[in-house]
């Protein structure tokens, strides 16, 4: 409805702050290390040139595919999300009295500041509401800026694989190609969990560590069960 009129700028301002945050995209991306690693990890066995070429195209197509799929079911879950919620304000619209409103307000506020509403807080916040279109008609559809999130999130997994692919479009050993691919691999998920640990204020040393770490152990687990 009135999102969707937002301008192409401002809908990308929303898709980038709003609607996605550092976890979502930085998640992604480990995503597609952790793919691409797992695909080029076979490499020692391809037969010849030819092998190791739809390898690439194996890793890039399954991270274009998976980076779409996934966004998208991201996209439901907001399209979801937004349909519980319309239901949530409906529900609240014909609350029949004070008790009944403060409760539904527990689906939008935090209980511990619902609980601290006084009657009087409660009482002036259900008038306005009640003098206000939420909850009224439709459930606001998808704008523009949630299908951005969409490429946000598809685009993010994608590009993981191009660091890891370029030693072996550009390197003509095997061996030596793979091996440059996986420390590329190790270095982004180092990368990745410093950013991680920075945003959640932990310490990013330990956090980039420890990221690298399970990025190695996922790895090796999708190896163990075929890929």
């Amino acid at each position: 409805m009135e999102q969707s009129r937002l301008s192409w700028k401002a809908a990308w301002s929303k898709a980038w702050s709003d609607l996605t945050d550092p976890f979502d995209r930085l998640s992604e991306v480990a995503f597609g290390v952790i793919m691409a690693l797992t695909i080029i990890s076979v490499i020692p066995t391809a037969a010849d040139g030819a092998g190791r070429q739809q390898l690439v195209l194996a890793a890039l197509g399954c991270n274009l595919a998976w980076g779409m799929v996934d966004a998208l079911m991201t996209l439901v879950g907001m399209r979801v999300d937004r349909e519980h919620r319309h239901a949530g304000l409906r529900a609240l619209r014909r609350s029949a009295d004070e008790k009944s409103f403060r409760e539904g307000l527990r689906e939008f506020l935090p209980d511990l500041m619902v609980d601290h509403l006084q009657s009087s807080d409660v009482q002036r916040l259900r008038g306005n509401f009640l003098k206000s279109l939420l909850g009224t008609g439709e459930a606001p559809s998808l704008g523009r800026e949630h299908w951005l999130a969409w490429l946000i999130l598809a685009g993010h997994t994608f590009l993981a694989t191009l660091p890891i692919i370029l030693p072996l479009l550009v390197i003509r050993d095997d061996l030596l190609a793979l091996r440059l691919a996986q420390i590329t691999g190790l270095l982004l998920m180092f990368g990745l969990g410093w950013l991680l640990a920075r945003w959640a204020g932990g310490r990013p040393w330990q956090g980039a560590v420890g990221f690298t770490a399970l990025g190695v152990a996922m790895t090796g687990i999708c190896l163990a069960l075929g890929g």
